[in-house]
């Protein structure tokens, strides 16, 4: 008797799930979808390039402030201030063209993880021979745990 309970539920929620997923798989273009999409490296390149444009801009606007602050003497506190908020905007740029930097030389994310398991394995197939051949293999166990390390520090 519990068993046909259990089944009738499982029965409804499969129509009720499977409906509403059918319908909602002849609108998938929709704009809450896009933004769990990946950005190709062109898409991030430009992205990356209008901001640096945006900041660049930004930076200009505020030396001009700052000009115009020191022109009518204001207060030490306010140009310190400005001076530390063009530091941060300086800062955030530089950042900006680090990551576009990055994209451009080709070695993302995905690539480097790749190649971070790539020498994991290959420090593991040493180790391996170390065991077969009864040899000192903990310097091989500290390297690969500092890969595994670096694979876990990585963002997805």
């Amino acid at each position: 008797m519990i068993d046909k309970d259990i089944e009738e539920k499982l029965k409804t929620l499969r129509e009720l799930y499977l409906d509403k997923r059918s319908e909602n798989d002849d609108d998938e273009s929709t704009p809450e979808l896009d933004a769990f999409t990946s950005l190709t490296t062109e898409e991030k390149e430009t992205k990356l390039l209008s901001h640096i444009d945006m900041i660049s801009k930004k930076l200009i606007h505020l030396d001009e402030k700052l000009g115009q602050l020191r022109s009518k003497k204001a207060s030490k506190t306010e140009i310190s201030e400005l001076k530390y908020y063009i530091d941060v905007v300086k800062n955030k740029k530089s950042i900006l063209e680090q990551k576009l930097d990055y994209i451009q030389s080709g070695e993302f994310d995905a690539a480097r993880k790749d190649k971070i398991k790539r020498q994991l394995t290959e420090l593991e197939l040493k180790r391996c021979k170390a065991l077969l051949t009864k040899k000192d293999y903990s310097k091989i166990e500290e390297k690969i745990a500092a890969k595994k390390e670096q694979i876990k520090k990585r963002p997805k």
